[in-house]
């Protein structure tokens, strides 16, 4: 289907009344084949749009947008130890999640209720809770604009880092589809091994668990019970293979509805900033300054900051500016309250990195894809 400025206010999660000069959406590979070879014009601006859910439109969008819609889920593969699943681009992440679960595969229960669709989710290398979506990616499926193929890149060829891929540096692959090895069963990814003696596993995991449970709970004046996993804790329970799929999920879900605003009511992407990563020497320097900034272990001697607390220390939670602000309690999180444009909500997020530059030298990336 293709159309001439098309509102995407429905289209992104962001609530943005932002007009594609041109809108063409497709369902078969066939039919983007056809747009590709006989109306595509690179000479021009393109964007593909998947669920919305991570994009900021600032301004009225002078070019077309592509916009994958095929939503099927296939099985390739099952060989009782592993299970090998493709999922087209147009399916809504979480219910893909979801699928997956109820189908007893495990690997991506960590990352319920990520917003977005299935294409973005290796564009990104979207991650929750010591999860990213490439470790159980096998493939991804795409066509080229440019040379009007398809493409077809295993894993290794996927150029995954943190919040980052191969598919972002090159916007004339599009992503029709992914190809996801999962553990067919709960008992396959403690025992993944194949050797007997990986029943030695289960004991310390059920023990870990018992002990993480325990630390989660705290007894009120009047005995009541409550929960107060951290985010470490948290990360670790859900490491765990002894944990059913079902639970891990039920888990997140809880934990996202309680801390996360639902884009359904108010205008949000999720995460604006991405967590910057830096060397010791940086991150000393940055807890000299606040020694209350949150950090994680990353790799080769690398530090994760939190970028949210980078954004507390600069007094920006709870803040507001006309209808934009920063979650409260959630400081990556901006906020459309509604009727803010596109351009408001730019400036508003470069204020932020401005503030954040001046206290500690940083810079923060926008996890977000900023057009116009």
């Amino acid at each position: 289907m293709f159309k001439k400025n098309y509102n995407l206010e429905k289209l992104n999660t962001f609530k943005i009344p932002s007009k594609a000069k041109n809108y063409f959406c497709f369902t078969e590979e066939s039919e983007l084949d056809q747009y590709a070879k006989t109306a595509f014009d690179e000479a021009h601006p393109w964007f593909v749009l998947g669920g919305g859910s991570n994009v900021l439109f600032s301004a009225d969008f002078d070019g077309v947008v592509i916009h994958p819609i095929k939503s099927n889920v296939e099985v390739l593969s099952n060989d009782k130890k592993k299970v090998t699943v493709r999922a087209y681009s147009g399916l809504e992440w979480d219910v893909f999640v979801g699928i997956c679960v109820d189908n007893g595969w495990q690997g991506i229960e960590n990352l319920t209720l990520i917003p977005g669709n299935v294409g973005a989710c290796p564009v990104q290398n979207i991650g929750a809770y010591g999860t990213e979506v490439c470790e159980y990616i096998d493939a991804v499926n795409c066509y080229d604009l440019k040379e009007k193929c398809l493409l077809r890149f295993e894993n290794e060829e996927c150029e995954f880092t943190y919040r980052d891929s191969l598919f972002k540096r090159r916007p004339e692959l599009i992503v029709l589809s992914v190809d996801f090895k999962l553990f067919s069963t709960p008992f396959n990814a403690l025992f993944s091994d194949g050797k007997f003696k990986g029943s030695l596993k289960a004991l310390p995991q059920l023990a870990r668990s018992i002990q993480l449970s325990f630390k989660s709970i705290k007894i009120g004046p009047k005995t009541k019970w409550k929960l107060k996993m951290n985010f470490q804790y948290v990360r670790e329970f859900l490491s765990l293979n002894i944990i059913p799929p079902a639970l891990k999920r039920r888990l997140v879900r809880i934990i996202r509805t309680k801390t996360m605003p639902d884009p359904k009511k108010i205008g949000n992407v999720g995460c604006f900033f991405k967590s910057p990563i830096v060397d010791l020497e940086k991150f000393n320097s940055i807890r000299a300054i606040d020694s209350g900034v949150g950090f994680y272990p990353f790799k080769n001697g690398k530090v994760k900051v939190s970028a949210g607390d980078l954004i507390k220390s600069c007094k920006w939670n709870g803040k507001r500016v006309g209808e934009v602000s920063v979650e409260a309690n959630r400081p990556l999180i901006v906020l459309n309250h509604g009727g803010a444009t596109g351009a408001e909500i730019r400036e508003f997020s470069e204020n932020i990195q401005t503030d954040v530059y001046k206290k500690f030298s940083v810079t923060l990336e926008p996890e977000v894809v900023i057009t116009g």
